[in-house]
């Protein structure tokens, strides 16, 4: 009985190697795991420093049955003006890091094909192709102005399939700490 009631809910479609695509009734499709938010940062932490590069590494493990079609980071807002700006959708970009999992600023070893929005608080980057599992992948903007509040500010890192229907996926949040260095100037 417990068995026949989520039947409907959750279907098995096709094999890729070893590992099982997920798809619902409804047509959406979701990843069989997880990625994993590796790294956030900023190049400078001074409030008000300028120029400065956001940059967030995600994981795609090699067991993922789906690859990455969209990459969605939302920018908290709760300083208001006086908080973090959204970047120019021009300013940017997404790659394949040389150095996957330093904890240190990523550089491009490939650049990969994106068509970049930005709505509100929401940098969304959809890949074009999708970034097959096995990889890992960096988004960075700027240059931008780091914002006249110090604090903590944490950014919400959302992953979606590749598909007509993807499920949303979070990441994880990135924690970025902007400080006030008095009698650095």
């Amino acid at each position: 009985m417990f068995f026949s009631r989520f039947l409907p809910i959750l279907i098995v479609i096709g094999v890729t190697g070893p590992v099982l695509a997920i798809q619902f009734a409804s047509g959406e499709t979701a990843f069989n795991g997880a990625p994993k938010l590796l790294r956030a940062a900023v190049t400078d932490t001074s409030f008000e420093a300028y120029p400065v590069y956001y940059q967030f590494t995600v994981e795609l493990p090699a067991k993922l049955d789906e690859p990455l079609g969209q990459l969605r980071i939302e920018i908290p807002n709760e300083y208001g003006v006086f908080g973090l700006r959204p970047p120019n959708p021009k300013d940017v970009r997404a790659f394949l890091p040389t150095e996957p999992n330093a904890q240190a600023p990523q550089y491009a070893a490939k650049f990969l094909a994106t068509k970049v929005t930005v709505q509100g608080q929401t940098v969304a980057l959809s890949f074009d192709p999708p970034v097959p599992p096995g990889n890992v992948v960096t988004v960075e903007w700027g240059p931008l102005r780091n914002p006249t509040q110090d604090g903590t500010y944490l950014y919400d890192v959302t992953a979606y399939p590749a598909g007509a229907m993807p499920r949303a996926q979070t990441v994880g949040y990135g924690r970025i700490t902007i400080r006030q260095n008095f009698g650095s100037h």
